[in-house]
């Protein structure tokens, strides 16, 4: 993997050729983050069948205002910021349909999974994957997506604030507050006999 500038030097050319034009550029920028936009969307809780979707409309805004981009910023920081309104637009969507809240179950196995083939130790990933499924369920859409932003992404403080709109201070009350909930989550989970 090629070093961070190296990679903003590339998305930086890439941009300012796609900006004049260049589909081909525009092509190449895509194919360079769709992981990272795909990753994304399925922590931050879109349902499977929706995931190609959500990332489509991603792709789109990104088309439709490239010619916004701040080039003195890392384009990664524009299109996280991209991704988590379209996520954010697509569950007011699901609210206003009465659609059920997304399960955590792939991001969270994703998580948990840990190199090996013991079968307690699986046992073990599977308890714990499931606990975490239950925990990160019950934070707010704004301690998710900051906890997936810096805890999974991990993207620096102003990089979170700045893809969420909000300020570091924000981030870091948010973060303090999801940190917290999934210990208290967690820890309860732990004592509770039925588990």
């Amino acid at each position: 993997m090629s070093p961070p500038e190296d990679r903003e030097t590339e998305d930086d050319r890439l941009v300012g050729a796609a900006q004049d034009g260049d589909v081909r550029a525009f092509e190449a920028l895509l194919l360079r983050h769709e992981g990272m936009v795909l990753r994304l969307v399925r922590f931050l809780g879109v349902p499977a069948p929706d995931r190609e979707d959500v990332a489509q409309e991603v792709f789109i805004r990104v088309f439709r205002h490239l010619g916004r981009v701040d080039r003195s910023r890392p384009f990664s920081g524009w299109l996280y910021r991209v991704t988590v309104n379209a996520v954010q637009d697509y569950r007011a969507r699901a609210a206003r349909r009465g659609a059920e809240e997304a399960p955590w179950s792939e991001a969270v196995e994703v998580l948990a999974q840990a190199p090996g083939g013991d079968p307690e130790e699986h046992a073990g990933q599977a308890a714990l994957r499931r606990r975490l499924e239950t925990a990160l369920a019950r934070l707010s859409e704004r301690e998710r997506a900051v906890f997936v932003l810096r805890e999974i992404e991990g993207l620096e403080t102003p990089e979170v604030a700045w893809a969420l709109g909000v300020s570091s201070i924000t981030v870091r009350r948010h973060l303090g507050r999801a940190r917290d909930r999934l210990r208290s989550l967690l820890r309860d989970e732990r004592k509770d006999p039925r588990h």
